[in-house]
């Protein structure tokens, strides 16, 4: 998908519906009415990490989620399905790859199958840094919606926890200023250029 104004409309209709962060999770189907995969949370949250159950466990609470419930299933997405399914990509290509920040950047650094990398923003292009270096967990991907004149992003829609913790609680898919990849410094940015 390479028009910008049809992208962003696609990538916006996400917002406000109540999506969950999980990390591994949506964008397989980009012919599906959105990018979320449904998530047994009950049946996942033992075997999250104990540290993570506890920094998790607030966020649900306050969501008014009880994730130790074993039939509580939730829309998940993470940045990347996220992405990919705006894009009307899979992130499982038919050679058996998982798309992912990581792989989004190190494509657009090097051999631009994909992604090829910019240097000015425009509407409809991607910020992307991945996990090494970040000293985070995971990386991160977001879709440009708007810039200033100098080509930096001023606005992004993309998936997160952070999202997901701000008031009002629960809803991991938002438009923000892009102030997390501000703070990378190996975020880039780039555009999807192919199928490859």
């Amino acid at each position: 998908m390479s028009d910008a104004p049809v992208l962003i409309a696609r990538a916006r209709s996400m917002v406000g519906r109540k999506t969950l962060y999980w990390a591994g999770e949506g964008g397989l189907d980009p012919r599906a009415p959105d990018c979320t995969t449904p998530l047994a949370v009950g049946r996942a949250w033992p075997g999250l990490p104990a540290g993570e159950r506890a920094r998790l466990l607030p966020l649900a609470r306050a969501a008014g989620l009880d994730p130790t419930d074993p039939d509580l299933v939730l829309p998940a997405c993470d940045c990347s399905g996220y992405v990919c399914w705006a894009l009307g990509l899979s992130r499982r290509t038919p050679a058996g790859d998982w798309i992912n920040t990581d792989s989004i950047w190190a494509d657009a650094q090097g051999a631009r199958r994909r992604f090829a990398r910019r240097d000015r923003a425009e509407p409809g292009d991607l910020l992307v840094y991945p996990k090494e270096g970040s000293g985070e967990r995971f990386g991160h991907i977001g879709l440009v919606t708007a810039v200033d004149a100098a080509g930096r992003a001023l606005r992004l829609l993309h998936c997160s926890a952070d999202n997901f913790a701000l008031a009002p609680v629960g809803d991991a898919i938002r438009e923000t200023a892009p102030a997390a990849f501000d703070r990378q410094p190996r975020t880039l940015c780039c555009r999807y250029v192919a199928a490859g």
